[in-house]
């Protein structure tokens, strides 16, 4: 085994080569599965595999629920942010409720799926999903709900999947969101673009098209659909221990100017609550690596992007060597 070498005191990044086999370990998030190089969206075959639950553990979720839209509804209240709980019309009988801000659902029980199992064979990423519901992204948190859950025989339920794809402009600034405060996962952090699928069966391009234009404002016909690649599946470590993110790139139409453009054409209110705002990097080897180890910090984003980010470079850059660092640097701006 060889560690390459690392240069931060505060080291939360290790690359270990077993192999030829990269693994990135941190104190926020892993490499579930590498795909070893760039693939395209069709390399992917994503099977549905149902699951039923027993009605305690139904009670059990429908309690945790109430006690995650407190949870939240409390932390609102904190930032100066009023925050109701009240019923959500489109939540079916079970879980009834969502927490809404200015009349708009910020924490609602949709629907989400689990990934079952995931391998890589033949040049394809066979994936195993089943459907779930979005409550269980916090109660799987909870030691007693899993506990409870596997002795009904469902081990390996994970928190809901996400796909996180980085958008790229023509004149090569590859695009960061924001997101809000109200969010209930990752508030205030920086992310790609995408989300969790709520159903099976999906598609991966439409899905990802789907998101682009609700956080960015971007039409289909902008995207260059045939350039949709994927890396691998990063998990976090952090706030939502197993939850998987499918990382991936796609290439625009538009330049940096008119992506911002589009952008600021919402007011603040109006945008989505995952993309408050939006941040652009030089896609290139050097300014990509300072970035990520000098004017960024790994805790300013969700943990499955800053690995997504990490592994970016390790494909396209062929960078084996990050310098990680606990605190930015205050002189940069991002």
């Amino acid at each position: 085994m060889v560690i390459a070498n690392l240069c931060s005191e505060d080291l939360i990044f290790r690359l270990h080569f077993i192999k030829f086999t990269l693994t990135i370990t941190s104190s926020t998030s892993r490499i579930l599965l590498d795909f070893k190089q760039p693939l395209p969206a069709d390399a992917l075959l994503i099977r549905s595999e149902p699951i039923s639950f027993s009605e305690a553990t139904l009670q059990q979720l429908r309690q945790h629920w109430q006690d995650q839209l407190l949870k939240k509804q409390s932390a609102l209240f904190s930032s100066g942010v009023y925050a109701e709980i009240m019923p959500y019309a489109a939540a079916g009988n079970d879980i009834p409720d969502a927490l809404f801000v200015d009349k708009k659902p910020v924490m609602w029980p949709g629907n989400a799926i689990t990934l079952r199992d995931v391998r890589l064979k033949d040049g394809h990423v066979l994936i195993t999903a089943s459907e779930i519901s979005y409550p269980f992204i916090g109660a799987l948190r909870d030691a007693a709900f899993r506990s409870n859950l596997e002795a009904t025989g469902l081990v390996n339920i994970r928190p809901p999947l996400a796909i996180c794809t980085f958008a790229i402009t023509t004149d090569h600034l590859l695009i960061l969101t924001v997101r809000g405060i109200t969010t209930n996962v990752y508030p205030g952090r920086l992310y790609g673009q995408g989300g969790n699928p709520a159903t099976l069966p999906f598609t991966i391009i439409a899905h990802q098209l789907d998101e682009l234009k609700d956080e960015l404002l971007i039409n289909r016909e902008e995207v260059d659909e045939t350039s949709f690649r994927f890396y691998g599946l990063i998990e976090d470590l952090e706030q939502f221990p197993g939850k998987p993110d499918l990382i991936g790139t796609v290439r625009l139409k538009l330049s940096s100017s008119e992506v911002q453009q589009r952008f600021d054409t919402r007011s603040l209110s109006s945008r989505p609550p995952d993309a408050e705002e939006i941040s652009m990097i030089p896609f290139d080897k050097k300014t990509m690596q300072h970035y990520l180890s000098k004017a960024t910090k790994a805790s300013d984003y969700c943990p499955p992007a800053f690995g997504g980010l990490v592994l970016l470079m390790q494909h396209e850059f062929g960078v084996y060597e990050i310098c990680v660092s606990t605190y930015a640097d205050v002189n940069e701006t991002h």
